[in-house]
């Protein structure tokens, strides 16, 4: 069943599209094939995924929303009715050539965000060809297909670490490689989709632990702490929150409880705090530190610096939201 027949076998009138940026240059011609049967709106928001549909000023007056580009989240209590469009690259020719480095592991692990998945299944087959055994491992309800991994899930990996040699993770970026690398202690290999070669990210790992522990350090000193929770529905981690907040107050620190829908660092300056940690999206305190005048720290580096010290950096994975 397509979309318009979903949307018109659950009576919906008013329906709102979220596209991702890639694909807002077809905003025109997508709600024009909408609008036929439709009374539609188009969100100009950016989004981080299913986890994301938007305020609820956004989408309270809507029957549904059709978001394009990703795929559910199984476990999420979505408020209205989802319809997600999925978006998968199309598979491009590999020479089995430059899977040859892997030849010498016995089982490999094969991971990948949905966009990339026909292509992971395509390499599988490669693997297979070349007398390798394939292991795709099973998520938890957060994730909807075998072998899916996010930038804040990584239970394929988790799954599958006792039973394969070393994992391939097919993208074209490094931040679910090095996610892959951090969530197991097995050799983790990157298929660059971009460039056609597969490499070992261990010294990709290296670098980026430490330069992540050389921000997260600044926070040693601190004194004022802003606990922020994500308002986005696949991120919202209040309980968490406030286990967070009571441990800093334990520890005879101050501490403020603060939301966000998108975390705006002008914002967290005028707070006049000295670290934040954020209980959202991972990505937020990875990929945009540089964004930040104080340190954002994801819960499991604030334990790793002020509870249990620990030598081994551990991801921020949300695995339920409150």
């Amino acid at each position: 069943m397509d979309v318009v027949e979903q949307l018109k076998a659950m009576n919906a009138r008013r329906i709102l599209l979220q596209i991702p940026d890639g694909l807002k240059p077809s905003a025109f011609r997508l709600f024009n094939m909408f609008s036929k049967d439709f009374n539609v709106i188009i969100s100009s928001q950016g989004f981080y995924g299913a986890c994301d549909i938007g305020n609820k000023e956004i989408y309270d007056n809507v029957d549904c929303i059709v978001q394009f580009g990703h795929s559910e989240i199984p476990n999420i209590k979505y408020p209205k009715p989802v319809i997600f469009v999925e978006y998968r690259n199309d598979v491009i020719d590999l020479d089995e050539k430059i899977f040859h480095e892997l030849k010498r592991y016995k089982s490999i692990g094969l991971l990948s965000s949905i966009q990339y998945y026909d292509e992971m299944l395509y390499v599988a087959e490669i693997l297979k060809g070349l007398g390798i055994k394939v292991v795709i491992g099973k998520t938890d309800k957060r994730m909807k297909y075998p072998g899916q991994v996010l930038g804040c899930n990584f239970s394929a990996v988790h799954s599958a670490s006792l039973n394969v040699d070393a994992f391939l993770v097919v993208s074209t970026g490094m931040f679910h490689a090095i996610g892959a690398q951090l969530a197991s202690d097995k050799d983790v290999y990157l298929l660059d989709l971009n460039e056609k070669r597969i490499k070992n990210i261990k010294s990709d790992v290296d670098a980026f632990l430490r330069k992540r522990y050389a921000r997260i350090s600044r926070a040693l000193d601190a004194k004022k702490f802003c606990v922020l929770m994500d308002t986005k529905i696949g991120q919202y981690r209040r309980k968490l929150a406030e286990h967070i907040y009571n441990e800093i107050i334990d520890l005879g620190m101050q501490a403020i409880l603060v939301t966000a829908d998108n975390v705006n660092p002008y914002d967290i300056e005028n707070l006049r705090c000295d670290a934040v940690v954020f209980t959202g999206c991972p990505r937020v305190s990875i990929d945009d530190e540089e964004k930040f005048n104080v340190p954002v720290l994801t819960p499991q580096e604030f334990k790793s610096l002020f509870i249990k010290r620990s030598n081994r950096y551990i991801m921020d994975e949300i695995v339920s939201v409150d």
